[in-house]
């Protein structure tokens, strides 16, 4: 199956529908949280959300795209199931949203393009696509994987997610502005942007799975 074929597979279509419906009810949320916090004005409670709810959240969307588009994000079929992968180690779900968690927290700290925060999201894919097909191919034995996606399929990526996330920004900005006059909010396009981020930028993570997914 080529990317545009595993995009359009009613699988990842299902996947990219149900954390578009999560994300946005997130939003609801998210809106009345900073709503109430502008009126409380508390710092603490704000680093909280920053730092450890927002990389939660995320974690938990991108957890979500890949378990419903599994096995089609990797162009197979006829594998074991991700119940199967994830039974064979009951810690293994922990490892799987720690490690997504813990790409966001030290993402920043990394030189350079540890500002671009376009790339945290496709990374937090990555690196939970990559784990899971570490676990499919020892559960069917297969040998000489690597996870290089080749320079080729790493470029195509860094375009496309840059691409999305400029496109999610200018769409979000626009809504925001609307949203903020409605709800007597502020910054709501901020947060709206974070959303259509999480949505919009899941073909990066199909990008890199169809390149794992070739090696079978």
């Amino acid at each position: 199956m080529s990317v545009i074929q595993i995009i359009l597979s009613g699988d990842v279509l299902a996947a990219i529908a149900a954390a578009l419906v999560y994300a946005l009810a997130s939003m609801a949320g998210i809106i009345l949280f900073e709503f109430v916090h502008q009126r409380l004005d508390n710092v603490i409670l704000q680093w909280q959300w920053d730092h450890i709810a927002m990389p939660l959240l995320r974690a938990g969307l991108i957890l979500l795209f890949i378990a419903l588009a599994y096995p089609a994000i990797f162009g197979l079929s006829g594998v074991p199931s991700l119940d199967e992968l994830l039974g064979r180690d009951e810690k293994r779900f922990s490892y799987l949203l720690d490690l997504l968690f813990i790409v966001t927290l030290l993402f920043p700290l990394v030189p350079v393009i540890g500002e671009w925060e376009e790339l945290i999201l496709p990374l937090q894919g990555v690196a939970g696509a990559a784990m899971i097909f570490n676990w499919l191919t020892g559960a069917t034995g297969k040998t000489g994987i690597h996870y290089w996606p080749g320079l080729g399929t790493l470029a195509l990526m860094i375009v496309v997610a840059l691409a999305t996330h400029w496109l999610a920004v200018v769409l979000s900005h626009a809504l925001g502005e609307r949203l903020d006059k409605k709800f007597n909010v502020k910054h709501s396009g901020l947060l709206l942007s974070r959303a259509l981020v999480l949505v919009m930028q899941y073909p990066v993570i199909v990008i890199y799975s169809h390149a794992l997914g070739q090696q079978f």
